[in-house]
């Protein structure tokens, strides 16, 4: 690396092995916390499709791999939401 290039986010929390780890964690306390059944309840009962997903988007959000858009195209996050209330 040179020196003047920036570590990515992706690097600082090691990688992928902690992303994985990341959404892995995320996804098992939705399933555990009282607060979070709303948003498990619009999830579907397997969540490996969502915990996919949600570690390729992260992985490109922080500065790895761009493996969500290589996938699916750019995420339009906002599009994809609309139907939701948040906040």
């Amino acid at each position: 690396m040179q020196e003047n290039q920036e570590v990515s986010h992706y690097q600082r929390i090691g990688g992928e092995a902690k992303v994985r780890e990341l959404v892995r964690r995320f996804y098992e306390l939705m399933d555990a916390l009282p607060e979070a059944y709303g948003i498990r309840k619009l999830h579907a009962a397997d969540l490996q499709s969502a915990n996919d997903k949600l570690f390729m988007f992260l992985s490109g959000w922080l500065g790895g791999p761009q493996l969500f858009v290589e996938a699916f195209g750019h995420p339009m996050l906002r599009r994809r939401h609309l139907p939701f209330a948040i906040g």
